[in-house]
């Protein structure tokens, strides 16, 4: 029987390794199934889905995959079990929805190994060995794979630089390998991504070195620069550290803490979203529910902004510009003087005389 079956997933690294692993592998191991794909914004998987779950296409599948996120709607999961049965699945590692999925167990992918801290690429690898045409892959294949998924997992759960047993190998891949991710347009990151599964990661590092070299010396000067404008403030009795930047959110916000140990958590801002980070003495997944309609883990977490800070900093501009122009005409005319207003009273007497008319 053939399979047809739609994922949604989120649109960064993990979200986009997690889906494509799959479909680097389907010509072996699901050569009956295809994959359809899309990747979405944090906090949307509601409203695609429903949009979705309502358009003629979706009659045609047989399976719903969600990856990287979970339903934040009973609504949701309701319509998932009416329309697709036991045909449905996620792969979620975001602390701040455990209590969600913890409903559907029947539905969820748990990690192989407890005592790893999991992301979606890892879940859906963990779910990919069980599968029964997994052992048709290589051994070479299955080893180049895995250390893909690890590398993405090490980075999505910050342990490439929180473990202390991981080699400094894998920490420097995980970085270069998210760095190249992020490198590359939205719209070429499906196309990224297949192909770092296709050649594995020492042959893709190897081609694009250069590349490499340039984003590492690229991005030490830009978290310099960003870095210069950080502000210390005390929010909800802990105190944070607060810079803007649009890139480089998580890695900013790793040395912002690191240079000044008596911050207690980090918030990076950027036009329309905000990244938090801890140090483990603020659940700042907590912190991005309560005020920013987001979510994550204890330590790293994220969400949306109500406002374009982009649109609001033009207008402060505009509106500054504006009041120094209205300031310096009502200065020019205060001080807006006569040729008569100017002369000696008795000077200006004797040409009133000298122009009076006979």
């Amino acid at each position: 029987m053939t399979e047809r079956i739609k994922i949604f997933s989120h649109n960064d690294l993990d979200g986009f390794g997690a889906p494509y692993l799959l479909q680097a592998v389907q010509t072996t191991v699901f050569p009956d199934t295809t994959f359809d794909i899309e990747t979405i914004g944090a906090g949307r998987i509601d409203e695609y889905f429903d949009r979705w779950l309502h358009s003629p296409e979706a009659n045609s599948f047989t399976d719903v995959y969600i990856m990287d996120m979970t339903p934040d709607s009973s609504h949701t999961f309701q319509e998932l079990n009416a329309s697709f049965a036991n045909h449905w699945l996620i792969f979620d590692h975001h602390e701040s929805e455990a209590d969600a999925r913890a409903a559907h167990t029947a539905n969820v992918v748990t990690p192989a190994d407890e005592t790893v801290n999991p992301s979606a690429a890892s879940l859906a690898w963990d779910w990919l060995t069980t599968q029964p045409r997994f052992n048709q892959l290589s051994a070479s294949r299955r080893r180049e794979l895995a250390y893909l998924i690890e590398l993405i997992r090490a980075y999505d759960t910050w342990d490439w630089q929180n473990d202390p047993n991981m080699s400094q190998e894998e920490r420097v891949a995980a970085d270069e390998f998210d760095q190249l991710f992020w490198f590359y347009p939205l719209s070429h990151s499906a196309e990224f991504v297949t192909q770092v599964f296709a050649l594995g990661w020492e042959r893709y590092r190897k081609q694009n070195e250069l590349l490499v070299q340039t984003l590492n010396d690229r991005r030490d000067h830009y978290l310099k620069g960003h870095l210069k404008d950080l502000l210390i403030e005390e929010l909800a009795d802990h105190k944070w550290g607060i810079v803007y930047a649009s890139d480089y959110k998580s890695e900013i916000a790793h040395r912002l803490m690191e240079e000044n140990p008596e911050v207690e958590a980090a918030m990076v801002v950027a036009p329309t979203s905000i990244s938090l980070r801890s140090n483990g003495k603020v659940d700042v997944a907590q912190f991005a529910e309560q005020y920013f309609r987001g979510g994550g883990h204890a330590d790293a977490a994220g969400g949306r902004l109500d406002v374009n800070l982009i649109q609001v900093g033009e207008q402060a501009v505009v509106e500054s510009i504006k009041e120094m122009i209205e300031n310096q005409a009502t200065e020019e005319k205060e001080t807006e003087t006569t040729l008569a207003d100017s002369l000696d009273p008795a000077l200006a007497a004797k040409m009133a005389a000298l122009f009076k008319k006979d």
